[in-house]
């Protein structure tokens, strides 16, 4: 994801990252006294105004564009304390699937608020004929409502216009400032601890090594699933992208020049890698026909599977999960090959708009003001403080008093979703930081590894623009031909089935969008080097 401006006056992100930097600094410092002031910059005096102005709590409609976000309502103790403190609620519509916004696009038939992680809709709502402009509603509305203009770069849209500011975003300094604690999160293997322990904890240290352990479990246990793949893509394929150094889908960075993946060599390895696996009996074919991520993860929970391609967080949620049967989980080693390499080109995810039928433009863009808060973003990522979290003795990170990696209570509370209508990235990882956990320890080992390269994710093709449809129609094509490798029989049928995904791939025009692309990439780079 990503836009297509960037920083433009360096002075002015300069200063903008010596203020942030600071602010930071001084959170880390002594929690409770910035959350004061972060409440009197741009929280409670809000408040104040939109429920002294009506005398009435205000409520708004919200889509959230993602049929797989568990929250379906504002219930729980953490919207009930942002109602609390803005005077507004929301009234929550989650998508069925992914034609429904497209749809209410299209009929200009939009609620007051729409929330989208997707870039083809990010792209069409930045559109001044159906959302309104931040800088316009902050203007009017909230003067003292300050981003930095480095979060406002990278969410410029071509007209030069704002239209929303995405969340898990940070620049480097935040990085920097919180380098202790906000660790990195992706892809991982998780496995069963108690049949570790009975094949002698054997040492994952090669691909080699992975392929033997597969081996034991499937010779020890013939009733149970080697390995278990996340149905999405991403997941189902992150841990071991990352072994072989590709990129996943789109473009990445060779020597300074934007190659889509589908031309490298790094990205044909890991499918025969993968197919190895499923030819050798470690997954299993229907495993590419499961819908949604409960159907994988049932064949865990169920003691039914050994290891699950899924999150570095997974460990320590499945063995929440699974606590009634008493299994428990371990991450595998994220590096266990000499060619592995992760690169972060995020540049944000999702973000709220404002939509031009919205009822209450105010109490709107002072909810986001609110949101977007260090004592807004620290209410609805971790709770409320005194309550559900303390900062640690350093003042470093949050210490919670329920259990984090369990998606029942975080669902109760309303607690951490909400958090990402607008949380940063560095916020967001704050509240992973659990000593001593699985998600942890795979954590601190992936921080060390990665390297940030935010200006590869601001190279993305306008909404409905011809390099759109082209980028989307590859994407759309290798989810369903990589199937094709995975359960080949041969590595020869494999070999073939890549070449043939990107020989489409190139019917499609990928030279075309390869071409554009990088005469992109040379404007966003200059951008960044000003």
């Amino acid at each position: 994801m990503g836009n297509n401006k960037t920083a433009r006056k360096p002075a002015m992100i300069l200063l903008a990252v010596t203020i942030l930097a600071g602010l930071i600094t001084g959170c880390s410092g002594n929690n409770s006294e910035n959350s004061s002031t972060s409440t009197s910059a741009s929280g409670t005096s809000e408040t104040e105004n939109n429920t002294s102005s009506t005398g009435k709590i205000v409520e708004l409609k919200l889509f959230v564009d993602q049929p797989w976000w568990p929250l379906k309502d504002w219930s729980g103790s953490i919207p009930e304390e942002i109602t609390k403190q803005t005077g507004v609620k929301l009234n929550i519509t989650v998508a069925t699937d992914e034609k429904q916004l497209p749809l209410m696009i299209a009929s200009g038939d939009l609620p007051d608020l729409v929330v989208t992680g997707t870039n083809a809709q990010l792209k069409r709502l930045a559109d001044p004929s159906l959302s309104y402009s931040w800088q316009e509603l902050i203007d009017k509305y909230a003067p003292d409502f300050k981003i930095d203009p480095q979060y406002i770069a990278v969410n410029t849209a071509d007209d030069g216009s704002y239209y929303t500011i995405r969340n898990n975003f940070s620049t480097s300094a935040e990085w920097k400032a919180n380098e202790k604690y906000a660790l990195n999160t992706g892809a991982g293997i998780s496995v069963r601890s108690d049949i570790m322990e009975e094949l002698g904890n054997p040492k994952v240290e090669t691909l080699s090594d992975l392929n033997n352990l597969f081996a034991k479990v499937k010779d020890k246990h013939p009733e149970m699933v080697p390995l278990v793949l996340n149905p999405n893509p991403a997941w189902a394929k992150g841990y071991f992208a990352t072994q072989f150094g590709a990129e996943k889908e789109g473009f990445g960075d060779k020597e300074g020049q934007l190659v889509h993946t589908l031309r490298t060599p790094e990205l044909e390895k890991m499918y025969l890698y993968m197919n190895e696996l499923y030819r050798s009996g470690y997954v299993k074919a229907e495993n590419f026909a499961y819908k949604n991520e409960d159907q994988a993860k049932q064949i865990m929970t169920s003691g039914k599977g050994f290891a699950y391609a899924w999150t570095i967080e997974g460990a320590d949620r499945l063995t929440s999960e699974t606590k009634a049967s008493g299994y428990k989980w371990v991450q595998l080693p994220v590096k266990i090959s000499d060619t592995f390499k992760v690169e972060n080109y995020g540049s944000g995810w999702q973000g709220v708009f404002i939509s031009k039928n919205n009822k209450n433009p105010e109490a709107s863009i002072k909810l986001m003001q609110f949101l977007m808060s260090e004592e807004g973003q620290r209410l609805a990522l971790w709770g409320i403080e005194g309550q559900d979290y303390k900062m640690s003795d350093d003042g470093g990170y949050p210490v919670f008093t329920y259990d984090r990696s369990s998606d029942e209570v975080k669902n109760e509370k309303g607690i951490y979703w909400w958090g990402l209508l607008a949380g940063s990235a560095v916020n967001e990882a704050l509240g992973n930081y659990v000593p001593g956990t699985e998600t942890t320890k795979a954590s601190q080992q992936l921080s060390e590894l990665i390297t940030f390269k935010p200006e590869v994710g601001l190279v993305q093709p306008a909404a409905d623009s011809q390099e759109e449809v082209i980028k989307n129609n590859i994407a759309t094509m290798m989810q369903t031909e990589e199937a094709k490798i995975y359960l080949a029989t041969s590595e020869e049928e494999a070999k073939k089935a890549f070449a043939n995904m990107a020989q489409q791939a190139d019917k499609m025009g990928l030279e075309n969008l390869e071409t554009w692309a990088n005469t992109k990439y040379a404007e966003v780079k200059g951008n960044f080097n000003q």
